[in-house]
C-alpha cells in the first residue's frame, strides 16, 4: 500500500541543527567545567527524555535545576536558531511529495511556539497539513502528541510514515503503529540505529526514493 501521508520530525530532519545544539551546550558545559562535546560525540550520547541526555554529559540536578539548564539552552537557541538552514533538498523534497498527492505534517519535541515561527521564517508552512509541538520547552516525549494527532489524520496507521533522526522519532511510530524511516545526519549517528529493523537513509532523496516506491 502506498503512504497517503508523511509525518516529519523537524530538528535534524529537515533543518540542520545539530551543529548548532553543540555550539550551544559546549557553552553550558563550559561554564560548569564539563567536558565539552564534538558534533560526533553529540550524535552518539543524544536522547529522549533530554533530561537524560544532560545527565550523561556531567550535570548535576542535586546541586541544580533540569529547568534552569534547560531553560539556559532555550534561550540561547531562541536567540540563534534562524542560524540554522534546511537542508539543501528540504524544500525540493517536500514539494514532490506534494505533487504526487501525499499529504505532510510535522510532529515535533520543540516548544510549539518556537516550531511555528521557524516552518514560517522558512516559508514552508502551506505545505504541511499540521505543525504539532509541544507545550513546555523541556522534551520529554512526543508520543503522547503522535497518538493524538494520528487519531485526528483520519488514515490508517499502514498508510502513515515516520520520518525522523534519533531513536525516539522510532518509539513515537511504534507507539502510532506507523512505519518509520530514519535518517542518519541529523541528531542520532547511524550507528545508534543497527539494532533495529528500519529502512535508514543518508539523504533526503534516498528518503523520497523510499517513500516513493512503497506499492
Amino acid at each position: 500500500m502506498r503512504y497517503k501521508h508523511i509525518i516529519w520530525d523537524w530538528n535534524g530532519t529537515l533543518v540542520d541543527d545539530a551543529w548548532l545544539c553543540v555550539e550551544i551546550m559546549n557553552k553550558s558545559l563550559e561554564k560548569r567545567n564539563l567536558q565539552t562535546i564534538t558534533i560526533d560525540d553529540y550524535r552518539q550520547v543524544f536522547k529522549f527524555p533530554v533530561k537524560d541526555y544532560y545527565i550523561e554529559l556531567g550535570f548535576d540536578f542535586q546541586s541544580e535545576s533540569f529547568e534552569v539548564c534547560g531553560l539556559e539552552f532555550i534561550d540561547t537557541f531562541k536567540k540563534r536558531m534562524f542560524d540554522a538552514n534546511l537542508y539543501a533538498d528540504s524544500k525540493l523534497i517536500l514539494n514532490s511529495i506534494k505533487e504526487v498527492g501525499i499529504t505532510q505534517s510535522i510532529l515535533s519535541a520543540q516548544n510549539q511556539e518556537l516550531l511555528n515561527k521557524t516552518v514560517e521564517f522558512y516559508n514552508i508552512r502551506h505545505l504541511f497539513t499540521g505543525v504539532n509541538g509541544l507545550s513546555d520547552h523541556y522534551a520529554h516525549s512526543k508520543v503522547e502528541l503522535g497518538i493524538n494527532w494520528l487519531s485526528q489524520l483520519g488514515f490508517e496507521p499502514q498508510e502513515v510514515v515516520m520520518i525522523g533522526d534519533t531513536i525516539h522519532d522510532l518509539e513515537v511510530a511504534q507507539a502510532m503503529g506507523t512505519d518509520c524511516i530514519l535518517i542518519s545526519f541529523g541528531h542520532n549517528c547511524h550507528k545508534r540505529f543497527s539494532n533495529f529493523d528500519v529502512p535508514v537513509c543518508h539523504s533526503l532523496k534516498q528518503v523520497c526514493q523510499t517513500i516513493l516506491n512503497k506499492t
